[in-house]
């Protein structure tokens, strides 16, 4: 953003409805002006109706030679209840060649149906729908069923024992981009939930244990903006070890705002930890067991990355003349690079950013024309994950016009 454009931004961030209104009419201007649909200097595979998901997840197998992937028809539809997307597998010198192994009605455009790889196995998990509640399916790269949990997945630890579930039916009451459009629940209507919360579960044995409810969390340290919101927990992620994991504890008011705490815990739901942040963060993920990189606020410094130290209240911000807007960020495998994008510009250019973070070094990879008609639930997010030996780089793109799933190599 410009000296204008974050003067705006700050006025009118907590305003949805109206920055909505400013954004969309703000580009509409520039859109009339010829752009290049990409600028970079790497090769850029490009795979056309296919994507991934988000970007707190590799799509990578553990020996990385297989790539996982969703694959559609029309990008411009939001997901309806009986709407099916596939799942398969990309393998190949340039990962190319696709293999359909399955599909699911359980999915949205920003995190796909969580489609992941369990651990170091050559085992995967998604989410699907048994036609009364939402479950998560566990196949081999051959697409042959092992066996179901009884819940949808919203985390996996990195070890794959373990699994966070919380109610994807809330998400799609007033959070539709991460929802399923199917699916029930008896508390969705109830603004606090007694009920229902997140929930721990043993990825082999299928054991499942409530940790707390949504209504416990939300008296912890309630703030006056709490009341009469709709409450929901997302953004779940393990920690390294798997010995602790973040969600975010969401509510939206009355007139429409959404705030945000970031939490912290153990694997039994206890030792709860706050961030210090002021009712915004966006994007989050672990550094190392103790510090966690995030885009949010403070109050002390306003919005930024930070990394936070997990249980101590310390925090720094990160990359602060380097990294000045929000974006969804990934660490390599050695911690010493994040990859990292931005939101459509004025004239809808997302950026792809490499930052070297002993050298203090950005480098944009990429950039990239996301078409005025992707926007809202259909837009399309980069979502930059790293393969696992930190050569590659994966990412959804809109660019030729139809929701798109890149590789570029470094």
């Amino acid at each position: 953003m410009n000296k204008f454009e974050r003067f705006i931004y700050d006025r009118v961030k907590f305003h949805p409805w109206l920055k909505r209104v400013l954004v969309e009419n703000y580009q509409r201007v520039f859109s009339i002006f010829p752009m290049r649909t990409l600028e970079s200097n790497y090769e850029i595979v490009v795979r056309e109706n296919y994507c991934y998901g988000f970007h707190d997840k590799c799509p990578w197998s553990s020996d990385n030679q297989m790539l996982l992937a969703h694959q559609f028809d029309d990008s411009l539809k939001t997901p309806g209840p009986g709407d099916e997307i596939g799942i398969g597998i990309f393998s190949g010198d340039d990962f190319t060649n696709y293999n359909s192994i399955g599909q699911t009605r359980t999915w949205n455009w920003q995190t796909g149906s969580m489609l992941q790889w369990i651990g170091d196995s050559m085992l995967i998990i998604f989410n699907d729908f048994d036609s009364e509640k939402h479950i998560s399916n566990i196949i081999t790269p051959d697409g042959e069923y092992v066996r179901s949990l009884p819940r949808p997945i919203a985390a996996i630890s990195c070890d794959g024992k373990y699994a966070l579930s919380h109610s994807f039916v809330r998400l799609q009451k007033y959070a539709p981009a991460y929802g399923y459009a199917n699916g029930s629940d008896p508390e969705e209507d109830i603004s606090v939930p007694e009920e229902d919360g997140l929930y721990f579960m043993e990825v082999q044995f299928g054991g499942i244990d409530r940790l707390f409810s949504v209504a416990e969390i939300a008296k912890i340290q309630s703030e006056p903006s709490m009341e009469n919101a709709y409450h929901y927990f997302t953004h779940c992620q393990f920690s390294p070890s798997g010995k602790r994991f973040i969600f975010y504890h969401r509510w939206l008011t009355k007139k429409g705002r959404t705030w945000t705490r970031m939490i912290s815990c153990d694997l039994e739901g206890r030792n709860l930890f706050i961030f210090p942040t002021t009712g915004v963060v966006t994007h989050m993920a672990w550094r190392d067991d103790e510090t966690v990189l995030a885009y949010g606020s403070t109050k002390e410094f306003g919005d930024h990355f930070y990394l936070f130290e997990d249980r101590t209240g310390k925090f720094s911000v990160f990359g602060e003349d380097k990294l000045t807007s929000d974006g969804h960020h990934q660490f390599s495998p050695d911690r010493s690079k994040l990859i990292t994008d931005t939101y459509p510009n004025r004239s809808r250019i997302q950026y792809l950013i490499l930052y070297e973070i002993g050298n203090d070094k950005k480098i944009d990879l990429a950039k990239i024309h996301s078409p005025f008609r992707y926007r809202e639930e259909l837009r399309c997010d980069l979502h930059p994950r790293w393969d696992r030996k930190g050569e590659m780089i994966c990412f959804d793109s809109t660019h030729t016009g139809i929701r798109t799933l890149c590789t570029l190599r470094l």
